[in-house]
């Protein structure tokens, strides 16, 4: 048998540390593009407490919804994210006020994910939220809850490991993203949408921070109470029919999607049963001040990033044309929905005339504040009263331009890579060092 001659050609051999080519090709910018994606879609979720008769097929198959929700429309999960955030911060200075410092953010946002369920007195028991609760621990139907803030995160599946690697890919696309603007190396449109939902993403991280994820059974608050001694009780205010839970009087948990946007176009959405068994995690948020700044902020900085793509070369004029048009159209309608939002809430909250008297009748100024001061709270919202017709049909109308044009980002995203610039598939070097799925 010939035993193989070993080549002696000195050329035959490489000698050293090879380093990678610097390119990359359509199936790397898709891989990084879609595993960060998927990692920031799917471990920012946490949403609320699921129902006890829920399988895990239902559990499973309301985050992926989520999860498609948080791609088709980042900004809709952060602004309920937000909204959650500014709930629970209130509660904690509610329940400091009523001389329970210890009641944390943790605690506020378990409460309000329905991780505490009340057993009333042989009644149907039914989760309640940190309205329910300082409202039950005030008039003496309940006793304050003793639950460390540990016992509560005990809960939580929250992986630190796979949020970590998770930051560590956001950062590495952020990264890469720049040095490719600044060395003049093509963007593509895959890469700049995948940013928009990161940046959007670390914003709802950072709102969910304090909140447990992936709870699946709820704290028993036991009550020595009927529900029917309970409603009694409460007086006239609590004789309406509930649509919600029994303290409906109290919170009734509006305005939501489910309850009132759906209600109000006669679609039955969400769980059918009363009392409710679970909270939804589509309640609108009420967010004031700084933090809707903020939100405000991110949401149309999330929206104006598509429109960065202008001058980006597509593989016909047409779609750089229409790119350019649902970029605008994006940015604009969330634009004109802030600005509305903005501008019902100083109507509601009569700024207007405050600012007429401060402008034309400043004499009457401390009159004002007091009676500002003593007014009665405004009436909770429910089907009948949000959201109004002539506000539906606007906000509808605004939605609809909307997700036409994210329909279309998110189409030529993928389509756009059938044609690119050469300079595309060319590397960063110095990006290839920091520690990224590739």
């Amino acid at each position: 048998m010939k035993v193989p001659s070993v080549h002696k050609d000195p050329d035959h051999f490489i000698t050293g540390w090879v380093s990678q080519p610097n390119t990359r090709g359509t199936i790397d910018i898709l891989w990084s593009c879609l595993v960060t994606t998927f990692l920031c879609t799917w471990t920012v979720l946490c949403l609320n407490v699921p129902a006890a008769s829920d399988s895990q097929w239902v559990i499973l198959r309301r985050r992926i919804r989520w999860m498609l929700h948080a791609i088709a429309g980042p900004e809709f999960v952060l602004g309920f994210a937000a909204g959650q955030y500014e709930t629970a911060h209130k509660a904690v200075a509610d329940f400091k006020e009523m001389g329970h410092p210890e009641w944390t953010m943790r605690h506020a946002f378990f409460a309000d994910m329905g991780g505490f369920m009340l057993y009333p007195q042989a009644s149907k028991p039914f989760p309640v939220n940190n309205k329910h609760i300082q409202w039950l621990v005030t008039n003496k139907y309940l006793e304050f809850p003793q639950v460390q803030a540990i016992d509560i995160w005990d809960k939580s599946k929250a992986d630190r490991l796979i949020k970590s690697l998770v930051c560590l890919q956001i950062c590495w696309l952020i990264i890469n993203v720049l040095a490719r603007a600044i060395q003049h190396l093509a963007i593509t449109t895959l890469e700049l949408a995948t940013v928009s939902i990161v940046f959007c993403t670390i914003a709802t991280f950072f709102c969910w921070l304090h909140k447990p994820a992936d709870v699946k059974t709820p704290i028993q608050l036991h009550c020595r109470f009927s529900t029917a001694q309970i409603l009694t009780e409460a007086g006239d205010v609590a004789k309406k029919p509930y649509r919600m839970t029994p303290l409906d009087f109290v919170d009734n948990l509006g305005p939501s999607w489910s309850a009132n946007v759906m209600a109000f176009a006669s679609i039955r959405s969400g769980p059918q049963q009363r009392p409710l068994p679970r909270f939804t995690n589509d309640r609108f948020p009420h967010v004031r001040k700084i933090r809707q700044f903020l939100l405000v902020t991110i949401t149309l900085f999330s929206d104006g990033i598509h429109i960065f793509g202008w001058n980006f070369e597509f593989p016909s004029r047409a779609e750089q044309i229409v790119w350019r048009a649902a970029s605008l159209v994006m940015f604009l309608t969330a634009a004109v929905f802030w600005g509305a939002e903005i501008l019902a809430g100083l109507h509601r909250d009569n700024v207007w005339q405050l600012l007429r008297t401060i402008i034309f009748r400043p004499s009457q100024l401390k009159d004002l504040r007091k009676m500002r001061a003593e007014r009665p709270p405004r009436p909770q919202p429910t089907p009948e009263t949000f959201p109004l017709p002539i506000e539906c049909g606007a906000s509808a109308t605004m939605w609809i331009l909307y997700l036409i044009a994210r329909a279309y980002t998110l189409v030529e995203m993928f389509v756009g890579l059938r044609r690119l610039p050469r300079s595309a598939f060319v590397c960063v070097e110095w990006v290839n060092l920091f520690p990224h799925f590739s």
